[in-house]
């Protein structure tokens, strides 16, 4: 079997998901095998309790491995179906069986479970040279209500280096000015400061307030 390499980076493994799967546990490892482009491969996927993964394709009628998917250079057409069957396969598994954890705070995670569970909003991950920051937005007028980023406390002008987690959001020109202290309320960053304010989710701003500000940055993104 050959390593996926940071195929699940930033991510966590949720068991039942991964049971619910077909996963099957054995010896601290989890197993799963399928069928690719009518039985003519059996792919095998192996996923330890450290993140890591391993893949294995066998050609059913030779019984031998079959590793040219892997090679992109020497991929024809019939290599490249079998990438792309493989691809899925592992594509479904990481979405249907991990959870995101690019952001680390517990604040950050209760937020997100708010707004996954309350509005049923995941979040959009836009920016490749970002990849810790993201976006929440309203389905039905596709308006951003909350963006959600890693950075340094000095770019919101705070005495330090330490990497936070902060949150956008929306808000009326009136509240905003009420709200901005520079203590637990700071000017949007990278953001319209007359709309939009910065909190840091690290306990500085109570979660029942975050959430009701979420509502209010919700129904403002109507």
């Amino acid at each position: 079997m050959r390593e996926v390499e940071n195929f699940i980076k930033d991510k966590k493994i949720d068991l039942k998901r991964l049971k619910k799967f077909g996963f099957k546990l054995k010896d601290n490892s989890y197993y799963y095998d399928v069928f690719l482009l009518n039985n003519q491969f059996k792919m095998s996927v192996k996923i330890n309790l450290d993140n890591s993964i391993f893949t294995e394709i066998i050609d059913t009628e030779t019984n031998e491995p079959y590793v040219l998917h892997l090679l992109e250079m020497k991929r024809n057409g019939y290599g490249e179906k079998v990438y792309m069957a493989y691809s899925e396969i592992l594509e479904r598994i990481k979405k249907e069986c991990f959870d995101d954890e690019r952001f680390k705070a517990n604040y950050t995670k209760e937020i997100i479970e708010y707004v996954k569970n309350k509005y049923g909003d995941e979040l959009e991950f836009l920016w490749e040279k970002s990849p810790k920051n993201a976006v929440i937005r309203r389905k039905n007028s596709n308006k951003w209500y909350a963006v959600i980023l890693t950075l340094s406390k000095r770019k919101i002008n705070l005495d330090s280096d330490e990497k936070i987690e902060i949150i956008n959001l929306h808000n009326s020109p009136k509240e905003i000015e009420k709200l901005i202290d520079n203590k637990k309320y700071f000017p949007a960053y990278h953001m319209n400061k007359k709309h939009w304010c910065t909190i840091c989710l690290d306990g500085t701003v109570e979660l029942e307030e975050i959430y009701k500000l979420i509502d209010i940055s919700y129904e403002l993104a109507k």
